[in-house]
């Protein structure tokens, strides 16, 4: 594997008050994350000497929180953030500290910091798959609404794995799931599944796919994306794998 491009920092707080650092980034038109929730965190310089530097320096210039290398807790793997190409390789660092610091934000960096409790992100009443601002009519993404905006995309899936938030197994299911959906609207199958394709008779009812599966749930979605229109109905599961559903012409 290749070496990652940027580093965050993800900064918690020990028991029994458990909290992570967020922060809002600054809208700018030349920032893929403008506006999203995020780690602090960033590209490495060519002056760091390795990428908890990285994480670190990132920490302290976006949040004025000056942390150690010694409040290392964990590295976790590697994971592609997955904006438009070229994709970039993440290094996710995880320090522990026993209370919340005060920030201070760039606001060249970030509008927003806050200490968010880990109960929060672990209840499964909070997630769904919700529209998100950027996004083409008809998708839905898992989401967090956190002070008014969603917590989503990179960030949300990075946050999935470290508390081990994910559903075991997710593509056959979720597919399913939305093909019976279908079916229960009495569109009718035309096809099975072949190569994650299936095909159904019928047209695609775009806004009772979009309502039943934006409900607020009693579990973590297990999908990262689903698009629906008239003809077609694409998702992803947590492995990024793709199914199709298609309506016969």
């Amino acid at each position: 594997m290749p070496e990652p491009d940027a580093a965050v920092a993800i900064v918690h707080t020990r028991a029994p008050d458990e909290r992570v650092l967020l922060i809002r980034r600054a809208e700018r038109e030349d920032d893929h994350w403008s506006g999203h929730w995020s780690f602090p965190g960033g590209h490495r310089d060519p002056e760091d000497p390795d990428l908890v530097h990285t994480a670190l320096r990132e920490l302290e210039e976006e949040c004025g929180v000056r942390l150690a290398r010694q409040d290392l807790e964990a590295t976790l793997a590697p994971a592609l953030a997955r904006r438009p190409p070229p994709f970039v390789l993440v290094a996710p660092f995880v320090f522990a500290i026993d209370d919340v610091l005060p920030t201070v934000l760039d606001a060249r960096e970030a509008v927003e910091a806050v200490w968010v409790p880990l109960s929060l992100l672990g209840d499964p009443a909070r997630h769904r798959l919700q529209p998100v601002r950027g996004a083409p009519p008809g998708m839905l993404l898992p989401a967090i609404e956190l002070n008014g905006w969603p917590l989503w995309g990179f960030t949300y899936r990075l946050i999935a794995d470290w508390l081990r938030l994910a559903p075991q197994h997710s593509g056959p299911e979720a597919a399913q799931s939305v093909l019976a959906f279908l079916l229960s609207r009495g569109l009718r199958l035309t096809r099975g599944w072949i190569d994650r394709v299936a095909e159904v008779g019928g047209a695609i009812p775009v806004a009772e796919v979009l309502t039943e599966f934006s409900k607020p749930g009693d579990g973590f979605p297990a999908m990262n994306l689903l698009e629906v229109n008239p003809n077609q109905i694409r998702l992803m599961d947590l492995a990024f794998e793709e199914y199709r559903i298609q309506a016969a012409a």
